[in-house]
């Protein structure tokens, strides 16, 4: 866990900011006794992205004594107060786009990410997994003080719910791939961490990863193996489920309320649901609580597509198989043009934690997943392949 910065260079503090200081920030809100803000990583993409605008003609300025941080974070705290003092207010009578402006939300994230990398360099798979073994490191110690001191074997959520830690450290891991041959303690520390967040999901991602693209050996793949079966008994033994955990119930719930919508009405799967409509669904109340939990709403308000957190799920409800098709065309793409064992493991880990996962439609992950797909596509990455 080495960094070869003795300080936090501009290139990688979007990942450091959400690998690090967005759960940290977390814990101090849990650890206080307070809610943190349900909005915060949009609050954290927003401010990001102001202080990439303001930092441009400000880093030109090299004969300042004044460092760049505190020359673009001062407007940038100035504006982002005059924004949320002034101007939300007065957005209330726009209410009925934020369906489709929740649909924008990939878009604006890579629009963030594109910004910040054209005025700094784009990052190296050394900040990625140098961030995510510390990430790894917490999730890890949460998971062993609610094991020994509260004799709780649950999610460790302190840090972020699993749909935060789990992409985050999947990215990290994916940086490890680009030199399989080192880099052994970051990757066993991030390894331990998405097996330590009890997300089968997650874990599954990384085993077959692995499998592909990691270490040669029949003993170190069937220790992996072996490593997933144990976690997944922990997740679901207390619970006497025999596949999933309690938490996992919604997301079940609703692969197999759309699939038997799109069952009654094939039309749906080429044009999805209309996005300004509340969906046809009604959460059982045994769920009620949990939904509350992800979502932060009852289901009185009803159910939008932007509450369908699922990648894969939410591109097909909201556009259809074509959103699919696309999706695969893309991917098809960059796994030929920029070919390496970094950019195919990325593609394995959106392929499989998809099913569960917002990735792109979550701030913090989908800034730090597609800063992690742009540095796979740097020259120097691609010499490393998978064969």
């Amino acid at each position: 866990m080495n960094s070869d910065n003795k300080a936090i260079s501009a290139s990688e503090f979007p990942v450091a900011l959400f690998c690090l200081g967005l759960p940290l920030t977390l814990a101090a809100f849990a650890m206080d006794g307070t809610a943190a803000p349900t909005n915060l990583p949009d609050l954290l993409v927003t401010a990001l992205a102001i202080l990439g605008l303001l930092s441009e003609p400000f880093r030109r300025k090299l004969n300042s004594t004044l460092p760049l941080w505190v020359k673009a974070g001062i407007p940038c705290i100035a504006i982002f107060w005059i924004l949320t003092t002034y101007l939300l207010p007065n957005l209330k009578p726009l209410a009925m786009t934020v369906p489709y402006l929740m649909e924008l939300k990939p878009v604006l994230y890579g629009i963030v990410a594109y910004l910040w990398l054209s005025i700094f360099s784009p990052p190296e798979p050394r900040h990625f997994y140098f961030w995510g073994s510390w990430l790894g490191m917490l999730v890890v110690c949460d998971f062993v003080y609610q094991f020994m001191n509260l004799g709780l074997v649950a999610a460790p959520t302190l840090f972020g719910s699993t749909a935060l830690t789990g992409p985050l450290l999947l990215a990290s891991l994916c940086a490890t791939i680009h030199d399989i041959t080192r880099h052994k303690v970051e990757r066993f520390i991030i390894l331990m961490g998405i097996f330590c967040t009890m997300s089968w999901d997650a874990s599954f991602a990384a085993v077959t990863i692995l499998l592909f693209f990691g270490p040669k050996g029949t003993p170190k793949k069937s220790a992996l193996v072996l490593t997933l079966l144990l976690f997944n008994y922990i997740s679901i033994a207390p619970q006497e489920s025999a596949f999933i955990t309690p938490s996992d119930l919604p997301t079940y719930w609703l692969w197999f309320t759309f699939v038997e919508l799109f069952t009654k009405n094939m039309d749906l799967l080429l044009t999805g649901f209309p996005l300004s409509v509340p969906l046809p669904l009604s959460v059982p109340a045994s769920l009620w609580s949990t939904w509350n939990s992800l979502h932060y709403v009852w289901t009185d308000t009803g159910i939008y597509m932007f509450h369908v957190l699922p990648l894969w799920l939410h591109l097909i409800g909201a556009w259809g198989l074509g959103a699919l098709a696309g999706t695969a065309s893309i991917a098809t793409w960059l796994a030929r043009r920029f070919s390496s064992d970094m950019m195919s493991s990325l593609l394995v880990a959106v392929a499989i934690a998809g099913f569960f996962f917002p990735i792109f439609y979550n701030p913090a992950t989908g800034i730090v997943m597609i800063m992690a797909f742009m540095c796979a596509i740097r020259p120097e990455i691609q010499s490393f392949r998978f064969e």
